[in-house]
């Protein structure tokens, strides 16, 4: 194992932590079973942190401080951690390690590791949120700020947040969460159509008026105007042959109420008709207001 702070390989820095053993946490007086037995935890940590094996490295050196407190075994303890990616307890075995040596020649070193290793904590702690939408392409905001288009994905700070989807011709989406360490969300949304045409009937800028009661009086004008000419033509009709030639008595009484029926409903029709067209220019003013 090469530690950074010394650039010294695994047996130079074993002879440094014998020498240590006098130094921080042990006294000339500590007994030689003691640094024996730290000598013997340390190596065995040694061996299987060059063979990759960290946690039961791990395990050496913190029996070999058990046994005898050193500065050293805690920055190799912070080592075996920061390769397990146990980030937050190697960032501790460091400022141990800084604090029972306060005079160490490293401590910049140190320091500026503890720094990059905080940075890498907080990103991965940091929760990874993706949304999709049906329809894709929906514009995706994070608490006011645009952040792309569905299906989007990024991470972000843990705590609260809203998000908010929006896409032409659909109602928006807004979403308050709440994100944890470590905990990624994941948002299907289905969007919903926005109303072709706002109100049923309700006219849009510079769309002409309907004016649906005009005409109908206008048909029912034309309707009657019609039926009055028909009606005034057949009556006519019957007159001309009734005065045409003799008739049987009963013949000639049934044209003549023939032509006199008919004379009289073509008269109602033409009222009819002259009602209705008043009606219809009366509405076509009236609707038109509106």
């Amino acid at each position: 194992m090469t530690t950074r702070h010394r650039r010294m390989s695994f047996p130079a820095l074993l002879v440094a932590l014998l020498l240590a053993l006098g130094g921080t946490g042990a006294s000339a007086a500590e007994p030689g079973a003691a640094r024996a037995a730290a000598r013997k935890h340390f190596e065995r940590g040694t061996t299987l942190y060059q063979e990759g094996r960290y946690a039961e490295a791990a395990a050496a050196f913190e029996a070999a401080y058990q046994t005898l407190a050193n500065g050293v075994v805690l920055y190799n303890l912070g080592q075996c951690y920061e390769k397990l990616g146990d980030l937050q307890r190697a960032i501790g075995y460091y400022r141990d390690y800084l604090r029972m040596v306060p005079g160490a020649e490293d401590r910049p070193l140190v320091e500026s590791l503890i720094a990059r290793l905080e940075k890498r904590h907080e990103e991965e702690r940091r929760p990874q949120v993706t949304v999709s939408s049906e329809p894709s392409g929906a514009r995706v905001q994070v608490d006011g700020e645009a952040r792309g288009v569905t299906p989007w994905s990024d991470k972000l700070v843990v705590g609260p947040h809203r998000l908010e989807v929006t896409h032409e011709g659909y109602q928006p989406l807004r979403r308050d969460v709440e994100l944890r360490p470590g905990e990624p969300l994941e948002l299907q949304l289905m969007l919903t159509p926005l109303p072709k045409s706002g109100v049923a009937g309700k006219l849009q800028p510079g769309q002409p008026r309907r004016r649906v009661w005009t005409w109908v009086a206008a048909s029912a004008a034309g309707a009657a105007a019609v039926g009055a000419v028909t009606l005034g033509l057949l009556a006519r009709s019957d007159s001309r042959e009734l005065l045409a030639r003799p008739h049987e008595r009963a013949e000639a009484q049934q044209l003549h109420d023939s032509a006199l029926g008919r004379a009289r409903a073509s008269n109602i029709l033409t009222g009819t008709a002259g009602v209705a067209l008043l009606a219809g220019t009366a509405l076509f003013y009236f609707e038109g207001s509106f």
